[in-house]
């Protein structure tokens, strides 16, 4: 929904960070049907990009297959219910762990020699809480290490926000949503306000630690509090420029809280004793005045409980049960939050995961094309960018049937072939066709190997331009015409890229010739300089039984692939549904406008019939109309359009006027498989730009 529609339907929240880009998809990932992996991975791939920019580091994002999320040193762990108000809270914790991975020393928490160890007072760690003594007479309990690795989790996590604060603070807004799920909650703030919490106790002085960054907190609330935010300094955390700086922080704040527990021990203890001495006196007056025995006449046994004979002192809290309960529940998902132990909601299975990760690793993007008038009638597409074994694996329906079965390795292609098995036999024609491709490809990239070569023109005895040292002694003889100027020509840089329909009515030599022409091109642009060519394929598929969809699949782009992908990849294209056309076209048009790079631009597209609607057209819409709306902004941006229709019997004569309505003087009526008719007319369309 864009954001236009946001507003008018009361849906536009401002607060959020995500508000301003969320719009290229949306994070519905549920459909009756199951889950829209193609939005998961996009998602996954944002927030990826997301802790790539911030950290400066490429670290991987994946989707948690357990109940935790976690940072483990390597990669940050999410969860998959991102919909809605999850959104941001999610990003934030995201940017949170990649920077923990970025900017704290893991190895920490390892023995010194590099390997890992159960217990923390064998690691590095507790080698430096050792030398950092905090008291001569005090023996650590592994609780103890674990308090202080609390400490110090609390502590770096000040650090590390402080430095993502200073040096991205456009990604400050995720960081709030993130506190303000998993960190604040309205009852801690009663709390601090309420005065709770204060007994000489180990979980009153973490809890009003914890808080330090709490506008409520109280430094009076407990006896050592005070000295602890001092040893702390908020203000000056940027004072701390590692981990281990961060540790001695720890370790200090520790020290203080031991003291003041050990102080308080220490006055129970004399409390005690007090109180026992007084009882003492009492129970032996009253024993000589009679007043020490019960109903039965024989003596009290003396002290039932000695907590009794302290003195009370005991707190009172303000809150009510409920509020006692939700305290207990907030401060629990604190310490949780501290300790990296995050609940998330939404996993993955094992199949699930490796579907989606293949899905972004092929940069699989869902974009959303507007069929009707302005931003209405909007209707998702899927753009595949990368040609994988992996989306081959994940969207076998987009493929030949037996592709899965070469690609993962359970047959062998070649040993198939040998022996003349049925299964590989669609492959191999693909194949065939590809084969003759790269043989007419490779006679047109020899005449087309004249671009290689620069003209250079040079004129001499000029009045102006470059002095020719030859002529300098003729200054002598009055001849001033001693310059000369060169000019050299190059060929313009072309960015070609072509679309070939793929829907059903092209299976067969309709679709083997088209791809026979692509790779031709493909293959002779590779001769030559100056050429980038894409070749792309559009239908449509339907995921999930959610609804017919548009499909393009970026098969080969040399600028980033070579030849030898077209000779082993290519024999496992396939058709595969309706004819999209100007749908398919719309939603891949800003990514052809980014790839041109100002270059000469031409696209090219071999298709066989016309346009079909898909999930989410409305009733009115007019495939041929909205193609050809969709051609004229492509000739309007700069992009030529060469459309070749691939005809193998009879042609209707609506069927040519409607295919001449969407292109116009551009439609070609050719043989594919004849480079000739290919050559001549890319070659007119190369001349006209260069007029």
């Amino acid at each position: 929904m864009s954001i236009i529609n946001k507003i008018i339907n009361g849906k536009y929240k401002y607060n959020q960070a995500s508000s301003f880009w969320m719009d290229d998809f949306d994070t519905d990932f549920k459909r009756e049907s199951g889950i829209d992996y193609t939005k998961l991975a996009a998602t996954q791939r944002a927030i990826g990009n997301f802790v790539n920019i911030v950290t400066g580091k490429q670290i991987p994002v994946v989707f948690q297959s357990s109940d935790n999320s976690y940072t483990d040193g390597e990669r940050v762990v999410i969860g998959t219910k991102l919909d809605g108000d999850n959104f941001d809270p999610a990003v934030g914790l995201a940017l949170h762990e990649g920077s923990h991975i970025a900017l704290t020393d893991f190895t920490m928490f390892r023995h010194p020699n590099g390997g890992y160890t159960n217990g923390l007072s064998s690691t590095k760690m507790g080698e430096r809480v050792t030398k950092r003594v905090i008291d001569t007479d005090m023996i650590l309990t592994d609780s103890e290490y674990g308090i202080i690795k609390d400490l110090l989790n609390w502590v770096e996590d000040r650090r590390i926000d402080f430095h993502i604060y200073k040096t991205a603070p456009g990604y400050r807004m995720y960081y709030e949503a993130m506190y303000n799920k998993y960190f604040n909650d309205k009852v801690v703030d009663k709390a601090l306000k309420l005065d709770e919490k204060t007994q000489e106790t180990l979980d009153d002085y973490l809890f009003h630690i914890i808080n330090f960054t709490n506008p409520n907190r109280n430094l009076d609330a407990l006896k050592h509090l005070r000295a602890i935010w001092n040893v702390i300094d908020l203000k000056n955390i940027a004072r701390l420029k590692s981990t281990q700086d961060a540790l001695d922080v720890a370790i200090d704040v520790y020290a203080v809280v031991h003291k003041a527990i050990k102080e308080s021990e220490q006055q129970k203890k004399s409390q005690i004793q007090t109180s026992s001495s007084s009882q003492g006196e009492g129970e032996l007056s009253g024993e000589m005045d009679g007043e020490r025995v019960n109903t039965s006449g024989e003596m009290e046994d003396g002290i039932d409980d000695i907590d009794d004979k302290i003195p009370a002192t005991e707190f009172q809290s303000q809150l009510s049960p409920k509020d006692q309960r939700s305290l207990d529940k907030a401060i629990e998902k604190q310490r949780s939050f501290i300790k990296g132990d995050t609940k998330k909601t939404g996993k993955l299975s094992k199949s699930q995961a490796s579907t989606v990760n293949a899905i972004r690793e092929a940069g699989t993007e869902t974009v959303q094309v507007a069929t009707g008038g302005g931003e209405t009638d909007i209707v998702d597409t899927i753009v595949i960018k990368k040609f994988t074994p992996g989306i081959i694996a994940a969207m076998p329906g987009l493929f030949d049937c037996q592709s899965g079965q070469y690609i993962n390795g359970k047959s062998d292609f070649d040993a198939d072939i040998a022996k003349n098995s049925w299964r590989p036999q669609s492959i191999k024609r693909v194949a065939d066709a590809v084969t003759r491709g790269i043989v007419l490809g490779k006679q047109l990239g020899k005449k087309l190997q004249l671009r290689n070569a620069d003209r250079t023109l040079k004129s001499t005895r000029l009045q102006s331009g470059k002095i020719d040292r030859r002529l300098i002694a003729q200054l002598g003889y009055d001849n001033v015409n001693v310059f000369h100027r060169i000019v050299t020509d190059r060929y313009k840089n072309y960015f070609i890229h072509i679309s070939i329909d793929a829907s059903g009515s092209m299976d067969g030599e309709k679709f083997r010739n088209s791809i026979t022409s692509a790779v031709a091109v493909a293959q002779a642009a590779s001769m030559t300089t100056g050429i980038r060519v894409q070749i792309s394929l559009r239908g449509t598929h339907t995921f999930d039984n959610n609804g017919e969809r548009a499909v393009t699949i970026y098969a080969y782009d040399s600028a980033k692939d070579k030849m030898n992908k077209i000779r082993t990849m290519f024999r496992y294209l396939d058709c595969f549904g309706c004819t999209p056309e100007g749908i398919a076209f719309k939603s891949i048009e800003k990514y052809i406008k980014a790839d041109a790079k100002g270059d000469e631009c031409i696209f090219v597209n071999y298709s066989d019939g016309e346009p079909t609607s898909v999930k989410g057209t409305s009733y009115s819409y007019h495939g041929v109309e909205f193609t050809r709306r969709v051609v004229n902004g492509f000739r309007e941006s700069g992009i030529n359009v060469v459309s070749y229709f691939i005809k193998d019997a009879y042609l209707y004569e609506s069927t040519i006027n409607n295919f001449r309505k969407m292109y116009g003087s551009d439609a070609q009526f050719i043989n594919p498989e004849s480079m000739t008719d290919v050559s001549k007319t890319l070659n007119q369309k190369f001349l006209e730009i260069a007029k």
